[in-house]
């Protein structure tokens, strides 16, 4: 029975040991480790190689669209030419006619170059004639012949045609490329190089070079020759240019219906590309967003363009018009590179490059295969993978040999020690180990001298928490007691006594408190006072409480409560009901009724106030009379000032229209007079006497004047837009700049770099040359020297302060009161009154006038001052 009851227990299932475990942890940790070392090796070897794939389609597509952008540079330039010659022979159709198909007519270009023409604006070259185009096509034969058919009455008009408009918000010798189309006469698919042409600053029609959609197909098939892969294109509005046959439609109808076809229906047929028009997608989107920023036209601006325009273009034709107003785009650029899983054409995962050509605005589109790059990759992840195999086998052996030795075996001991209550085992375990098994076997050790101190302090602890269980009893009855004893005294008083907790819940009332609400207290405990009071009582009673909870303070004031039907004014205290550590727990309130005390203070203050009341009447009524008598002399004055100021405005607004062509003048005659001066001069030059260099440098100084007097007279609208207002003053002061020199006069200006507004051009060019001819015309003295002139522009949140300064002759004290005074009653009688009538009437401003001190650098100070808002 002995050894029966000495006799370990059990051994632990293998399948739940430790080595077991262990073994099974580590097979999974190896597994891992290798299944992740091969994906980490393919998913980096697969990345190395499509970033190299990537790197040679993009010098690839470049050296396509760069073969491509020289045949379209050659194209345009013979636009150019046309343009050119019919600018030159406008009023010489007969030399159009045999220059034009001399041009067309390259050697080598028959298969590329279908026409071509010039097409002037209605009336421009013959004046009798609504439409006058010159057209040269190319018959079956390959030989160019004159189309008369555009100019006949009974066919559309070809200056409404979408490759014509567009063209008029061109710059010169700029080249719009349309979208592609059939010619409604030759019947050929074409795209149309359209160049606009200027005579005298004045639009006078397009040039035109149609090119075979076939030559640029060709192009593209045979772009990779050699390699696997394709290329194709789309134009300005994604429709195809080209692209490898699919299907087995290879008809011409066939071949034309999928080069017209937009490149989103042709994604509804072909899935898988449905990733790339999503790219292409954002980037037409982020093109669009980029162009219309800072715009050189408006939607408005072009409603005639794209009046013919299907909708889903015209966003994307106006974007075009301003990005190569303001930015043409000078080289190849990369867009996009993704990958898709399936190419419906190789049959497999393929890389598609997208480039953005310039001028042309097409898409260059490249596509390449990955399968070589994945078999490369997965290759070497296969062979990589079979030595972590074998090494990861023999470190697991290893390591499963190493922990059986260091770890298993001593636990093992202890556990058998621990089983046979051999307590002297462990502490030998314990001295002769110095490791963590060393530790856990002390560790054991002292957790049984522990439990054996703690079983000895129970029996202790028992005892006192029985003499604390009295103690809490005896404290409980004596909070009952005090309970009672603060109930007995609340509800014998006969205020209104409650306390609430910081989330606004009645938790403690008196009786007074209950008869006044008529409410049993167990209907107001646990409550809020907005379901026991009137709603506007709660609310005053409220906002009170959350002042008391965040200053922390006795608050005292007066309200009203019901009480028996009616309203008594009550003395409220309130005050903050505090824990130890500070904080507000409840919030408790003291009501005294002082109704009767306000009835009789009410009742004095009545009788108070009749008597004031009667005292002060007559005062009162003396008072008003002299009040009504000074308001009806400020009405008078006032509304002499207002006539006035509405009067003179009108009369303003008449001066401002009549003085625009004096402005004109003015600006337009000493360029006008410089022009024959040059004209002369050409003659000179012609003849050898005159200098060539002297010559280049007046002709640019003239194009420089020219160049001001467009930026001034070609924005007159009046409709408000940001206007640089330090370009606008430089412009005017350019073009002022002869009399300047004639009165030697100089002039500083000082504002910062860019001064942006919203205005009306019209207005600030109004005001900056009022003000800068009054200073010139009547500051100064005909023998006066060193002349000088100090603009200033400010801008000060939302006002405009325009400043002027001068050393002339300045006002004298009468002349500077006269005309302080014109300026208050809104008379005008010269620049400086008629200025400020219209700076009231139409900024909501002012003008100011200061003599300066005698020894100041300046005499006089005229300040401008317009609202923004």
């Amino acid at each position: 029975m002995q050894n029966r009851k000495n006799r370990p227990p059990k051994l632990t299932d293998w399948r739940k040991s430790l080595p077991m475990k262990f073994m099974f942890i580590q097979l999974a940790v190896a597994t891992i480790i290798i299944l992740a070392s091969v994906w980490f090796l393919k998913s980096i070897e697969i990345n190395r190689l499509i970033d190299n794939q990537q790197t040679l389609n993009i010098n690839v597509g470049k050296a396509i669209t760069a073969t491509l952008q020289q045949k379209t540079n050659r194209i345009e330039r013979l636009a150019v030419s046309i343009s050119a010659l019919g600018e030159l022979y406008q009023h010489n159709p007969s030399l159009l006619d045999e220059s034009i198909p001399a041009l067309l007519d390259q050697l080598g270009q028959e298969a590329v170059i279908l026409g071509g023409g010039v097409w002037p604006e209605p009336k421009a070259f013959d004046k009798d004639k609504r439409k006058d185009s010159h057209f040269w096509a190319r018959n079956p034969g390959g030989k160019l012949l004159k189309i008369d058919d555009y100019n006949q009455d009974d066919n559309p008009n070809y200056y409404q045609e979408n490759w014509y408009i567009p063209a008029k918000y061109y710059p010169a010798d700029t080249t719009y490329w349309s979208k592609s189309y059939i010619d409604p006469f030759t019947q050929d698919p074409m795209i149309t190089a359209s160049v606009p042409m200027w005579s005298h600053h004045e639009f006078i029609g397009v040039s035109t070079v149609d090119i075979a959609l076939s030559s640029l197909d060709g192009f593209f098939k045979t772009a990779l020759s050699g390699q696997r892969g394709y290329v194709f294109a789309l134009d300005q509005q994604n429709r195809l240019l080209s692209f490898p046959s699919l299907d087995t439609d290879l008809t011409e109808e066939g071949v034309l219906k999928r080069l017209f076809q937009p490149f989103a229906d042709f994604t509804e047929q072909y899935e898988s590309f449905k990733p790339l028009q999503a790219r292409i997608d954002e980037i037409d989107a982020e093109f669009m967003r980029q162009a219309n920023i800072d715009r050189a036209y408006t939607a408005k601006q072009l409603e005639n363009v794209t009046a013919n325009i299907p909708p889903n273009e015209r966003a994307k034709l106006t974007a075009l018009i301003n990005q190569n107003a303001k930015n043409k785009l000078q080289s190849v650029q990369l867009i996009a590179s993704i990958e898709l899983d399936n190419d419906p054409q190789l049959q497999e995962p393929v890389i598609v490059t997208v480039f953005l050509m310039p001028g042309t605005y097409w898409k260059i589109i490249l596509v390449t295969p990955l399968t070589a790059v994945e078999t490369s990759a997965k290759s070497m992840a296969s062979s990589v993978g079979l030595y972590l195999v074998g090494i990861q086998i023999f470190a697991l052996m290893l390591l499963f040999i190493l922990q059986n030795k260091l770890f298993i075996n001593p636990i093992s001991r202890m556990v058998n020690a621990l089983n046979n209550s051999n307590s002297a085992l462990i502490e030998l375990e314990s001295s002769n180990r110095k490791d963590e098994i060393g530790m856990l076997a002390k560790a054991f050790s002292s957790r049984t001298h522990q439990l054996e101190i703690a079983l000895a302090s129970l029996d202790a602890t028992n005892l006192a928490l029985e003499k604390q269980l009295e103690v809490q009893q005896l404290a409980q009855a004596e909070l009952k007691e005090s309970k009672e004893q603060l109930n007995l005294v609340l509800n014998s008083a006969h205020n209104l006594i409650f306390i609430k907790n910081i989330n606004g819940e009645l938790t403690l009332v008196n009786d007074q408190f209950c008869r006044t609400v008529a409410l049993n207290r167990d209907d107001i405990i646990g409550v809020r006072d907005h379901l026991v009071l009137p709603r506007d009582v709660a609310k005053i009673n409220s906002d009170n409480d959350k002042m008391v909870l965040t200053q922390k303070r006795e608050l005292s004031y007066e309200q009203a409560f019901p009480s028996e039907g009616n309203f008594h004014t009550y003395l409220v205290t309130k005050f903050p009901i505090l824990n130890s550590q500070q904080e507000v727990v409840s919030i408790g309130t003291i009501a005294f009724d002082i109704s009767e005390t306000k009835k009789l203070e009410l009742k004095n203050k009545a009788q108070f106030e009749i008597l004031r009341q009667e005292k002060s009447k007559n005062i009162r009524f003396i008072e008003k009379l002299e009040q009504t008598n000074r308001r009806l002399q400020d009405e008078t004055a006032q509304a002499r000032i207002q006539s006035n100021k509405e009067f003179n405005y009108e009369k303003v607004k008449l001066d401002n229209q009549a003085l625009y062509p004096t402005l004109v003048a003015n600006l337009v005659r000493p360029i006008f007079r410089q022009q024959d001066e040059l004209a002369a001069k050409a003659y000179r030059l012609s003849n050898g006497s005159l200098n060539a260099a002297d010559f280049g440098v007046e002709l640019t100084e003239q194009t420089e004047r020219l160049r001001h007097l467009e930026y001034l007279l070609s924005a007159q609208d009046y409709g408000a837009k940001p206007i640089d207002l330090v370009q606008l003053l430089e412009h005017i002061i350019a073009l002022l700049r002869p009399k300047f020199v004639d009165a030697d006069i100089d002039l500083e200006i000082q504002s910062d770099n860019r001064l942006i507004v919203d205005g009306i051009h019209w207005h600030f060019l109004i005001l900056f040359y009022r003000l800068i001819n009054n200073t010139l015309t009547d500051a100064f003295d005909p023998h006066q020297t060193n002349k000088s002139i100090k603009l200033i522009l400010v801008k000060q949140k939302n006002e405009l302060v325009i400043t002027v300064y001068d050393n002339g002759k300045g006002f004298t004290t009468n002349q500077r009161d006269a005309l302080q005074l014109q300026i208050t009653e809104n008379e005008i009688h010269g620049t400086i009154s008629t200025l400020s009538v219209w700076l009231q009437s139409e900024f909501n401003g002012k003008v100011q006038l200061r003599s300066l001190q005698a020894e100041a650098q300046y005499k006089t100070q005229i300040s401008c001052s317009l609202s923004l808002t």
